[in-house]
C-alpha cells in the first residue's frame, strides 16, 4: 500500500484541495482502493493511502488525466465564439466566469454555447469520465438566467472556489487550466510526484514571487504546478448548488449567499475515510450548518469549540460519526480592482469538535 503525505499542513487550503484532487484522480483508476486522512501530529498533514497500487501507479493516474485534458478536442481545449464584429470574443465554454452574453442582442449564443456543452458532457458520460463530470458540476457554470434590476448576473453561476484573476478579460480553463495541462503532460513522473509530496517546487508558469499558480488557493507565492493542478481537480468535491432567484450555493463558503464569501470552512477527519464518505461531509447539511455558525461566531469574535457543545450540539454527533474531529476556517481576503477582484485564501485555524 502507497501512502502520500501531500506538501503543506492543515493550515493550508492549496493542500487539503490537494488531498481532495489527488484522490479522486487515483479513485478514478483504482476503485475501492482510496483513503484520505491526517497525520496524528502537532501540525497535521494530509495523507492519502491506496491499498495495492504503488506510488508510481498513483503517479500515472495524474498524468493519464492530465493528458486526456491536454488531448485535442477535450472540454479543457474547445473554445466558443461569442457576440459579433467588434464585440466578437472567443471563451472557453467551460469556464465558470465569463463576460455576460447579450442575449437579446445575440440570440443565438447561449444555445449555441449550451448545445457546445453538452455535446462533451454527452461524450464524457459515454467514455466514463466521472471525474470531469464531477469536476465542472464544481466548477459551476455562466448563470444565463441570473439578473439584478435587468444587469446580467452570469458569475452567480460560478464556484467560489474557482478564483482565476480575470485581468484583461482573462479566464479559467483558456488562461489557466488549458496551460497548465499542456505543461504537466510534459514531466516526468518523479518530477510530478516529487511536486506532489512537496520534495521540490517547480512552478513551471509562473515562478516570480508574486506567482498566481495557487490560483487562490494560497496568497501569491511560487507554487509547484502539480500540485496546484491537484487543488483544481478538487473543486469537483464542492458541486455548486444553482438557484433560480438568487446566487447559486458552494459548499464551505461563508456567507453562502456572498460573491465573495469571507471565509472557507473544510473538515479534518479522525482517521481514514473514503473520498465518497467525504463527500457526503462535504455536501451535507450538518456541514452547512457548521459553516454557517462557525462563520457567524468569526465575525462575533468568539470562534472556539463551545460553538460545538450550544449552538451545533446535534451536528457535532453527526459529523463525528462520520469521522470529523475538527473544522479548518480559513479567512479570504478580497484585493484587486473592482472591476477584477481577486480572491486569496489565507493560513487557517482549527477549530475542534471537543
Amino acid at each position: 500500500m502507497a501512502t502520500l503525505t501531500i506538501a503543506g499542513d492543515y493550515t493550508s487550503a492549496l493542500t487539503h484541495f490537494a488531498l481532495y484532487g489527488l484522490s479522486l484522480m487515483v479513485e478514478q483508476k483504482h476503485p475501492g482502493t482510496v483513503t484520505v486522512g491526517w497525520s496524528q501530529e502537532g501540525q497535521p498533514r494530509a495523507q492519502m493511502h491506496a491499498e495495492g497500487v504503488s506510488e508510481e501507479e498513483i503517479t500515472e493516474c495524474v498524468h493519464s488525466y492530465v493528458s486526456s485534458l491536454a488531448a485535442d478536442g477535450s472540454w479543457v481545449n474547445v473554445d466558443q465564439s461569442y457576440g459579433a464584429g467588434k464585440e466578437a470574443a472567443v471563451f472557453s465554454p467551460f469556464s465558470p466566469r465569463i463576460r455576460g452574453i447579450d442575449a437579446e442582442k445575440y440570440p443565438d449564443d447561449w444555445a449555441s454555447h449550451q448545445k457546445t456543452r453538452q455535446a462533451h458532457l454527452d461524450a464524457l458520460m459515454e467514455r466514463d469520465d466521472l471525474l470531469s463530470l464531477l469536476w465542472i458540476s464544481g466548477l459551476g457554470e455562466p448563470a444565463y438566467w441570473r439578473f439584478e434590476a435587468k444587469a446580467p448576473r452570469p458569475d452567480h453561476g460560478a464556484s467560489r472556489w474557482e478564483m482565476k484573476t480575470r485581468n484583461k478579460g482573462q479566464e479559467f480553463v483558456k488562461d489557466r487550466l488549458r496551460l497548465m495541462c499542456a505543461d504537466l503532460a510534459t514531466w516526468e513522473p518523479s518530477a510530478t510526484l516529487s511536486g506532489i509530496t512537496g520534495q521540490t517546487l517547480y512552478d513551471s508558469l509562473d515562478n516570480k514571487p508574486e506567482s498566481r499558480t495557487g490560483t487562490g488557493f494560497t496568497v501569491p507565492q511560487p507554487t509547484d504546478t502539480a500540485l496546484a493542478f491537484c487543488a483544481l481537480v478538487g473543486v469537483a468535491n464542492f458541486p455548486v448548488i444553482h438557484q433560480i432567484h438568487r446566487i447559486g450555493v458552494t459548499p464551505g463558503a461563508y456567507p453562502y449567499n456572498a460573491l465573495h464569501p469571507r471565509l472557507m470552512v473544510l473538515p479534518v477527519s479522525s482517521g481514514r475515510v473514503t473520498p465518497a464518505r467525504l463527500r457526503t461531509v462535504l455536501r451535507s447539511h450538518p456541514y452547512r450548518r457548521a459553516v454557517d455558525e462557525l462563520g457567524k461566531a468569526m465575525e462575533r469574535g468568539s470562534l472556539s469549540s463551545d460553538i460545538f457543545v450550544s449552538e451545533l450540539a446535534d451536528e457535532k454527533a453527526i459529523l463525528r460519526e462520520k469521522g470529523v474531529q475538527a473544522f479548518v476556517a480559513f479567512p479570504i481576503a478580497k484585493v484587486g480592482s473592482d472591476s477584477a477582484p481577486e480572491r486569496q485564501v489565507l493560513k487557517g485555524s482549527a477549530i475542534p469538535l471537543g
